[in-house]
């Protein structure tokens, strides 16, 4: 009786430990394959927001908007001269420990040409907000932000791009 308890036991036991180790390697296979295909859509979205930067830039290139990197203060410049289609604005976009934390945007006045006061926007949640100490107006942004076709999130998120690849 005792041997063949034993046998039953140590059978069950034999089962047992190649049980697991089948599930362990189907595990370790299953993890490798998850972090291979996590690696190429890693690979793939950075390609396709690379591909989609590339485009912004070439987009707002045909709108008239020039794109300019000023070294010496550490900021970029989006500017537009007046001409028939479009209204001149710059846009600077300042950055601090590598990300963007204000925007100044400057118009000109449509009848005289002179530059107005310089307008003041602070970024918070990835969106353009109002400055609560400087000259801020919403609706002058929001103008300048639907003459380029382009929201306060991707103008953020393309002078960001430009920043990391200056």
């Amino acid at each position: 009786m005792k041997k063949m308890m034993l046998t039953i036991l140590a059978v069950g036991l034999t089962i047992g430990l190649s049980a697991c180790g089948a599930e362990g390697s189907k595990t370790e296979k299953s993890s490798l394959t998850t972090e291979q295909s996590t690696k190429e859509s890693t690979e793939n979205s950075s390609a396709k927001e690379e591909k989609r930067m590339e485009e912004m830039k070439t987009n707002l290139d045909e709108k008239g908007v020039e794109i300019d990197y000023n070294e010496y203060g550490d900021y970029w410049v989006f500017t537009r001269e007046k001409s028939i289609d479009y209204d001149y604005f710059l846009m600077r976009f300042t950055f601090s420990e590598n990300k963007v934390y204000k925007v100044g945007l400057e118009l000109k006045g449509n009848i005289d040409g002179e530059a107005k006061d310089t307008l003041y926007y602070m970024v918070s949640k990835g969106r353009m907000t109002e400055s609560p100490i400087d000259n801020t107006d919403i609706d002058a942004l929001a103008e300048v932000l639907e003459s380029i076709d382009y929201s306060d999130q991707e103008m953020l998120e393309f002078a960001q791009w430009c920043y990391d690849k200056k």
